[in-house]
């Protein structure tokens, strides 16, 4: 069997047998998220799909991911067939300047290495441990168009901001209804499925080098469209939390090729890459009545307004904040941010919110007040949650209930980063332990902190009891 390999793995379907085909349609399918969600809210699955399947026919083309090569092998091994690939990846001739000399530590010089050598992969790095870094050492290694797809405006600023710094390179934009074109480029994704079908394959057809940031994302509709287009020679995918709750964990290899490094909270801090914060629990007085699935958004609602709760977090971080450390406040709802800012500054302390609805040169101020020192307290969304580049950070409250894994594990990690200024750093996770489903919820979470930390959930550091009654 003949598979031309370009943004994808296409083969000519009349030379593949029924078998392999179905070995592929087997391998390559999954639990179909939605369709398991509405069952779990008790809703009929309408259009869903039980699966979803990720071996595509167009006429007599079969297509397949990119990285499901070796799934093709062996589903052709098995039949006696061997894949022979045309390469038809693109690689421009012209070739970036030379950059300003970046060094990196032993583990992303590796990464970079081990990218030139197999073209394609995933990059897994503690926050603060220098994903970045890697992504930034790979466009100096190989000197080709760079596409560096990211998902949020303040992303793509960080990324334009560490080009500049660290390489002398003025990347483009693409996103906020810019389209400033570059030999490095960065594109908030939702803007380019915006794009016309040949606009876009034009556009991707100009890269050597695509680089997913939060790569985790690639499961998405919404990603994996665009990455299965580009047919640049190069894929990086860099994240932290590669692990997906939604089973689909497995797209990552699929889309952007196996991990080339993965680095440990544990390793990163016994190298002195990263601190280790204290974990401080503080318990509330908050009830609700929940009995079932049903009660659970009216529950949050709930927690989102209680007077004594909120009271409680406001001074927590007033107390932090006016010892002089750096807080970021996150909660699930923007009116709870709000609501918070508002009794923060009203206590006499610098807060503003971080939400979506913030404009993105606002947002780009709120962001180097505090890297500054300037701001005391930020108040966020789960904008938040991912690529907050804020070393300075200390002290991290989580004012509203949660459990996500990937959003736990990012939100521990902002405090990781060393600063000259920062001596210490805390995690202050409210406890509402009067809802069996809420102290469950707590629970996990304790869980991850141990496992990310390296110590015994018994070590963590002992609850601190709150008052404050339900109102």
């Amino acid at each position: 069997m003949r598979a031309r390999v370009d943004s994808a793995l296409t083969l000519d379907a009349r030379e593949v047998p029924p078998k392999v085909v179905e070995r592929l349609c087997r391998t390559l399918s999954f639990p179909n998220p939605a369709y398991l969600d509405r069952l779990r809210l008790g809703l009929h699955p309408g259009a869903e799909l039980e699966t979803v399947c990720f071996v595509e026919q167009r006429g007599d083309e079969l297509r397949v991911p990119r990285g499901a090569i070796h799934v093709l092998r062996r589903a052709g091994a098995q039949e006696g067939l061997i894949v022979a690939c045309d390469d038809a990846r693109v690689l421009p001739e012209a070739q970036l300047e030379p950059m300003r000399e970046l060094p990196l530590r032993a583990y992303q010089d590796a990464a970079v290495d081990k990218l030139a050598k197999v073209t394609q992969g995933t990059v897994v790095i503690p926050c603060g441990g220098g994903k970045t870094r890697v992504g930034m050492g790979a466009i100096a290694r190989l000197r080709t168009p760079t596409l560096i797809l990211v998902h949020t405006l303040d992303l793509a600023e960080q990324w334009l901001g560490e080009l500049r710094d660290k390489l002398g390179v003025e990347a483009g934009l693409i996103g906020d209804g810019e389209e400033q074109l570059a030999p490095v480029t960065v594109a908030v994704i939702q803007a380019l499925v915006r794009w016309e079908p040949a606009k876009l394959d034009t556009f991707l057809r100009g890269f050597g080098l695509l680089i997913l940031d939060e790569a985790h994302h690639v499961a998405a509709s919404t990603f994996h469209s665009v990455v299965d287009r580009c047919p640049a020679r190069y894929r990086l995918g860099l994240t932290a939390t590669p692990e997906r709750e939604d089973g689909l964990t497995a797209l990552l290899d699929l889309f952007l090729g196996a991990p080339l490094v993965v680095v440990t909270h544990e390793e990163l801090v016994a190298a002195g890459v990263l601190t280790v914060p204290e974990i401080r629990s503080v318990e509330t007085d908050f009830t609700y009545p929940y009995t079932g699935a049903e009660d659970y958004a009216p529950m949050l609602a709930a927690v989102a307004s209680d007077r004594a709760r909120n009271r409680l977090i406001v001074e927590a971080v007033t107390r932090e904040a006016r010892a002089g450390h750096i807080c970021l406040v996150l909660s699930g709802r923007i009116d709870h941010c709000e609501r918070l800012a508002e009794g923060i500054a009203a206590a006499g302390v610098s807060a503003a919110v971080l939400t979506g609805e913030v404009k993105r040169e606002r947002r780009k101020v709120l962001l180097d007040e505090a890297r500054a020192g300037r701001l005391s307290v930020l108040v966020a969304t789960s904008l938040a949650d991912e690529g907050l580049d804020l070393p300075r950070l200390s002290r991290v409250f989580l004012a509203y209930p949660g459990r996500a894994r990937g959003r736990t594990v990012q939100r521990l990690g902002r405090l990781m980063r060393p600063h000259v200024d920062k001596q210490d750093a805390a995690l202050f996770d409210f406890v509402d332990r009067k809802v069996p489903i809420l102290r469950r919820h707590h629970l996990e979470r304790r869980k991850l902190y141990a496992e990310v930390l390296g110590v015994p959930a018994s070590k963590l550091g002992a609850r601190k009891a709150a008052g404050g009654a339900h109102a």
